[in-house]
């Protein structure tokens, strides 16, 4: 009876070490989490216009290291299937921002993938979409490095573009946004902060949600940021990548307005 408590006793430290010394793995997550992360891309990606003539389709699964700060580097093709899809891959993917992976909860340098999906069909459908949203024509080159800059930096800072100068961004926000359904049932109010990239070609990408209301009203507002055009920050006379803030006000039975400034 003894051998069998110490047995017992033994077999649950044994178990208790093992489960103290396991190791808890997180892999590396986009910031804005993979559905807004993939709509980013089917909106960013240009076909090239040779694959697209040929109909060539088909995934192309880019590798790269995620280091512990969350910065993305060493971005290379592990399977691919056409030079000029596999360079709009890389590109892509190197727009996207990262949370590090963690053991036990402490970030790690991490070899991580992401797969570049090419679609004739579903980009023609998305150009046919979008055919009417309105693009600003841009008159500067777009600067090559992927650097991040905030508007202290610019010479020139971002800003909605509309076809109709009359328009201003808040009256934009007051005729496009509609109310979530369940934030009208509970009657919510709150301010939604989105912190999000203004690209060279005009969209957004990276959002995240910096302050949360809830009740559809987050959703509501990346809608609104994201179905925007807009003209790019300018530095050295080149279009840049913008670092921005957003805040957007829902009130419960006012017209929804939001601070007046891009910051």
């Amino acid at each position: 009876m003894k051998f069998i408590k110490k047995l017992s006793l033994l077999l649950t430290i044994i178990l208790y070490t093992n489960i103290i010394s396991a190791q808890i793995i997180t892999k590396p997550e986009p910031i804005s989490g993979k559905s807004l992360t993939k709509h980013f891309i089917q909106q960013h990606l240009v076909y090239p216009e040779k694959a697209l003539a040929e109909k060539k389709g088909g995934k192309i699964t880019v590798s790269f290291t995620v280091d512990k700060n969350g910065n993305a580097y060493n971005h290379h093709v592990i399977d691919g299937f056409d030079s000029s899809c596999i360079e709009e891959a890389i590109h892509l993917v190197k727009l996207i921002q990262w949370k590090p992976a963690t053991n036990n909860y402490l970030p790690i340098d991490y070899e991580h993938e992401y797969i570049v999906e090419f679609s004739p069909k579903s980009y023609l459908k998305n150009i046919d979409k979008n055919k009417n949203k309105n693009i600003p024509t841009q008159e500067y080159p777009s600067e090559k490095s992927y650097k991040i800059y905030n508007y202290k930096e610019l010479d020139k800072a971002p800003k909605p573009f509309f076809n109709n100068q009359n328009i201003s961004f808040s009256s934009y926000l007051k005729s496009e946004l509609r109310y979530p359904d369940q934030a009208k049932e509970f009657e919510i109010s709150g301010s939604v902060k989105l912190n999000f990239i203004i690209e060279t070609d005009g969209k957004v990408s990276n959002i995240v949600i910096e302050n949360s209301v809830g009740g559809g009203c987050d959703n509501e507002a990346i809608r609104l940021i994201q179905d925007l055009s807009w003209i790019p920050g300018i530095k050295n006379d080149s279009l840049v990548r913008t670092q921005t803030t957003q805040e957007i006000i829902f009130q419960f039975g006012e017209r929804t307005y939001h601070d007046g400034n891009l910051y």
